[in-house]
């Protein structure tokens, strides 16, 4: 008979076998406790993603663009006069970014323009009133002007034209007034021709399309690169698809910055430089006798440097003329055949020009300012505007409507001039046989009347 094997585990092996079961267990224990607990302070480090980054950077730059607006079920003459019955205004929606410290702002014409007075809310809920300075509805850009009192954050300009399908896109704006909503996505094509909804009969060029999540109000909001950068901003979206939008490129708002800020003209500077419309700030003119050829500058040179400030654009050295004025001597670096230069350039005075005589010229008319008590007793939303005196009638005397001494110009073009020396820089603009649409407000007893007027100004 076999008997059957016994095999008696030593005390050591059996404490030992106790031991591991024991430390297996703790180890399950402390694994449980381990995920109960919070992640450690430090996990921010982790999921602070690009995106993250951006918004956190380029957020205060963003701003809401509102205001009261013309109904296009309401008379013409409501954008301009009191409404007879108080009660809730409905208010327009819209984005924007600022471009320079000192309180100049991109939005998109479409929406702007449908605003009687524009009204800009920044990232503190601070709001301020804006004057629309520059707007071209064809490119769906307009430029706005605030003054907070103090510099505020600005974007940083992408360069032009190269934008990688496929690469990130955040877009921070306000849809449906949610204020500062960040959406991403990706460049999805570039090169689009889209017709604008709002503005009938104009079709933007080249825009970039995404699937980044775009509503109504998002319109003007800057789409960055994850460098902080702009790319473009919204300008359409596709109303009956989704993850379909739309952007004006920045070589759109490069191109046409100098035209909007004006900044000789509105700083009444002369610098007797003319610079490449995009790309490196090169020297492309320099007028005899300017300030530019008694700092001798030539054509060629390449602008790096206005006194702190980096000009690695033709756009920055526009940006960088901002505030400046008549007399300053501004310390300026360039490169000339691919050697470092610097050069001394004191700014000159602009005459202002004599807007008196352009009215007459121009447009035929002698205005004074409109005075607030004026403005009150013709109903006026805004006091903003200049006073017809006297019209030179054989200007007007072919087309359909005219004005009439007591009338208020109310607008040149797109812009509500505040005073005669602003519409003098805008007349100045006005080139011979150009076509130049007026708007002219008439009250009759307690009607107000809209009078609109395309003049051809005389050669």
């Amino acid at each position: 008979m076999v008997k059957p094997v016994v095999r008696i585990q030593s005390s050591s092996r059996r404490k030992a076998h106790l031991l591991a079961r024991i430390a297996a267990g703790v180890a399950l224990l402390q694994s449980a406790v381990w995920a109960a607990e919070p992640a450690p302070a430090d996990s921010r480090a982790l999921r602070r993603t690009p995106v993250v980054q951006v918004f956190q950077q380029c957020n205060d730059a963003v701003v809401f663009v509102t205001g009261p607006i013309f109904k296009g079920d309401q008379p013409p003459a409501t954008e301009f006069f009191n409404p007879a019955a108080k009660g809730p205004q409905e208010s327009g929606v819209g984005s924007g970014f600022i471009i320079h410290p000192s309180g100049y702002i991109v939005a998109n014409a479409h929406a702007v323009e449908k605003l009687i007075f524009p009204v800009v809310m920044l990232s503190d809920r601070k709001q301020y009133p804006a004057e629309l300075l520059a707007s071209y509805h064809n490119l769906d850009l307009a430029l706005l002007k605030i003054d907070a009192g103090r510099p505020l954050k600005a974007v940083r300009l992408a360069r032009s034209n190269d934008l990688m399908i496929g690469e990130t896109v955040i877009v921070i704006a306000n849809p449906h007034a949610l204020l500062h909503t960040c959406t991403t996505g990706v460049v999805s094509a570039v090169g689009r021709n889209v017709q604008l909804a709002d503005v009938p009969g104009v079709t933007l060029q080249n825009l970039i399309q995404s699937d980044a999540g775009i509503n109504p109000g998002s319109s003007g909001g800057p789409w960055f690169n994850v460098v902080g950068e702009v790319i473009g901003f919204t300008t359409s979206m596709r109303k009956d698809a989704e993850n379909i939008a739309f952007a004006n490129p920045v070589a759109a708002l490069r191109r046409m910055l100098p035209e909007m800020l004006d900044v000789e003209r509105r700083y009444g500077l002369v610098t007797g430089l003319g610079v490449a419309a995009d790309g490196p700030c090169r020297v492309t003119a320099v007028e005899p006798d300017s300030p530019a050829a008694k700092a001798a500058l030539r054509v060629g040179d390449a602008i790096t440097q206005i006194g702190d400030r980096l000009i690695p654009t033709a756009a920055d050295f526009h940006l960088a003329m901002i505030g400046r004025k008549p007399e300053d001597t501004l310390l300026i670096r360039l490169e000339r055949d691919n050697k470092p230069q610097t050069a001394s350039l004191v700014l000159g005075r602009r005459p202002k020009p004599d807007a008196a005589a352009l009215f007459k010229k121009k447009l035929g008319l002698e205005v004074v300012a409109l005075d607030p008590q004026h403005a009150k007793e013709m109903g006026l939303r805004v006091a903003r505007g200049l006073v017809v005196k006297t019209v030179e009638l054989k200007l007007y005397e072919n087309l359909e409507h005219r004005p009439q001494p007591g009338d208020v110009l109310a607008r040149i073009g797109w812009i509500r001039p505040r005073d005669l020396d602003q519409a003098g820089l805008l007349l100045e603009k006005i080139p011979p046989s150009q076509t130049v649409s007026l708007v002219f407000l008439r009250r009759a007893g307690n009607v107000g009347t809209r009078i609109d007027v395309n003049l051809a100004v005389p050669k």
